[in-house]
């Protein structure tokens, strides 16, 4: 057994932390954490130890579910945009147009006090304005230049269909670059439905591989043709391998006709050239996989989702909230006449910006309700 001390403040939550090292004996493990039980600790609860990480100010709110949705990832395209978060560039964002939009509010406040003195202007309507229309652009900005998180969650499905033995699951990992179907003689191998994500020249896409597509007479096959066909239908885009079915022929998706196998004819022509519309490939030797990569990424246009790290990906929370900051700006600016001396409604211009403030505040951790913050470590797995 090893133990390692991380001292605080250095360590992740903050705090003074020990941990065991020891065989994952399930026995073991068993006895060690009821001896540590009995000595007065406690289990974790769900992300109790990036909450404490949080409540010590070593993560803000938005790093916190960048932590959660790193753990939860199942793609590249997800991984990237959670690193987006844990960096801490929404954070940093919202804080920046904090303390801005905090200023501004505090000169506006100052007026109150002197509504009844015409010479005393704590803020020039035209100055406020202006700063306003900044505010409202950076808001803007940053939006168009984000995406929601549910495109990065909802990758594009495109399914191999085709009859048994016709070289699907070959084909699907020759795309993949790793050995995630079994490959054998023996045809209908495949029984499940195997979803994998896949790179591609633009993007991502989650890449699934079927049974062969045949007719059945035990409950069992009808199951599996049932799963199959299900995965067609929810599909964006069909590879189509060998002969297609009937069915395939008259459904409205998107499909790419391919020949697997081209490897064993001596007289293929290049796979970029369409063969009677059919794309030439071999998941034997590589040929025609690159050609097969663009091809989808064509097909699909821009609804691959994109794993670079260019754009930020904002959570429902985090997009409602600027989009609500961003209305509340609209609407204090609608109350302040450029040309005039002083502030005319100047308690609506307040209340219009301190409501965009705690939008924008609660963006960073800060002025966030409680059962917001519960709801954000609820997702996270025991003890992370």
């Amino acid at each position: 057994m090893f133990v390692a001390v991380f001292g605080k403040p250095q360590s992740y939550t903050g705090g003074d932390v020990a941990e065991i090292q020891l065989p994952g004996h399930p026995a073991l493990l068993d006895r060690v954490v009821r001896q540590a039980l009995d000595g007065g600790a406690r289990l974790a609860e769900p992300g109790e130890f990036t909450f404490r990480a949080y409540t010590a100010g070593r993560l803000d709110l938005t790093q916190a579910e960048g932590v959660a949705a790193t753990i939860n990832a199942v793609s590249d395209g997800q991984l990237a945009a959670a690193a987006h978060l844990r960096g801490g560039e929404l954070a940093r964002f919202s804080q920046r147009h904090v303390d801005r939009l905090g200023s501004l509010l505090a000169l506006v406040e100052a007026g109150i006090d002197f509504v009844d003195q015409e010479d005393v202007v704590p803020i020039a309507p035209r100055t406020l304005a202006q700063a306003l229309s900044g505010l409202n652009d950076e808001l803007t900005r940053l939006l168009g230049n984000s995406r929601s998180w549910g495109s990065v969650e909802a990758l594009p499905r495109v399914v191999l269909v085709g009859p048994p033995s016709a070289g699907k699951s070959t084909l699907f990992n020759a795309l993949l670059g790793h050995p995630r179907a079994v490959i054998d003689a023996d045809p209908g191998t495949t029984r499940d439905v195997l979803a994998e994500p896949l790179a591609l020249p633009d993007g991502e896409v989650l890449l699934l591989d079927i049974a062969g597509l045949e007719a059945v007479d035990s409950a069992l096959d009808r199951d599996v043709q049932r799963q199959a066909r299900d995965a067609v239908q929810t599909a964006d885009l069909l590879l189509v391998v060998g002969q297609a079915d009937v069915r395939l022929s008259e459904s409205t998706c998107p499909q790419i006709h391919l020949q697997t196998k081209c490897d064993l004819d001596e007289n293929q022509p290049p796979p970029h050239d369409a063969h009677q519309g059919v794309l030439r490939v071999s998941g034997l030797t590589g040929e025609g996989l690159a050609e097969l990569r663009q091809a989808i990424s064509d097909r699909l246009g821009d609804r691959a989702v994109s794993i670079h790290a260019e754009l930020l990906s904002l959570q429902p929370r985090h997009e409602s909230a600027l989009r609500e900051a961003r209305s509340c700006l609209e609407d204090a600016a609608d109350h302040v006449d450029p040309e005039a001396h002083a502030l005319d409604e100047i308690e609506l211009v307040a209340g219009a910006m301190r409501q965009a403030l705690d939008q924008l505040a609660g963006l960073g951790g800060e002025l966030t309700p409680d059962d917001v913050i519960g709801r954000v470590f609820s997702t996270f797995c025991v003890g992370k």
